[in-house]
């Protein structure tokens, strides 16, 4: 079974970002691996072919520093290890964060704003999107996927008009959703149809 899978996400964080300094200091974070390399040896692992690895639209094999690896063992995060994409430097998930609105900027974006991430927050209101996009086909019949969302944006800017915005979009055959290429968007609030969003 062939499916296309999408991660994306805008605003300030996306998929994995900690507050609170006690699980900041505990967590390590290290961005020498390719965006390609990620998705095989962490996201995926054995028993799945990946192909077309791209992140906010560069090849696969770009070293990236708003994508990396994190080991978070000694943290609160709920996953021991896995890939972190940020809208910045994913070593400023280490914190400390004593700043409304920290970030530490990556140069000039180049990545338009993603389309199914509009879908969702509505056109023109993302920014800094950072978007991972790989093919993928398991050797079984099905796949599964952990994941966490968190936002520097907590608590200062929850229901303001700065709505940090995650979306997991997954998209091939049994796929009908109203996103880009049939994918359904599966970053929702458990029992809900409403995506994870620092509003939300």
């Amino acid at each position: 079974m062939s499916y296309s899978m999408m991660l994306a996400r805008a605003a300030s964080l996306l998929l994995i970002f900690l507050f609170g300094p006690r699980a900041m200091a505990q967590l390590v974070v290290g961005t020498t691996q390719s965006p390609s390399a990620l998705v095989q040896n962490v996201l995926l692992g054995n028993g799945v072919a990946v192909s077309n690895v791209t992140f906010n639209g560069a090849p696969g094999n770009v070293l990236n520093d708003q994508i990396g690896d994190f080991d978070g063992t000694a943290s609160n995060i709920g996953l021991g290890q896995g890939v972190l994409i940020c809208t910045g430097a994913v070593q400023v998930a280490l914190g400390p964060n004593n700043s409304d609105s920290w970030s530490e900027p990556v140069g000039t974006p180049v990545f338009s704003p993603d389309p199914d991430l509009e879908q969702i927050v509505g056109a023109g209101l993302t920014n800094d999107d950072a978007v991972l996009e790989f093919d993928f086909v398991p050797s079984g019949d099905s796949v599964s996927f952990r994941f966490v969302f968190a936002s520097e944006e907590y608590t200062e800017f929850v229901c303001s008009d700065y709505n940090d915005v995650f979306g997991f979009f997954i998209s091939g055959p049994g796929f009908t959703g109203p996103f880009q290429n049939g994918a359904e968007n599966i970053a929702l609030i458990p029992g809900t149809t409403v995506p994870i969003a620092i509003n939300t």
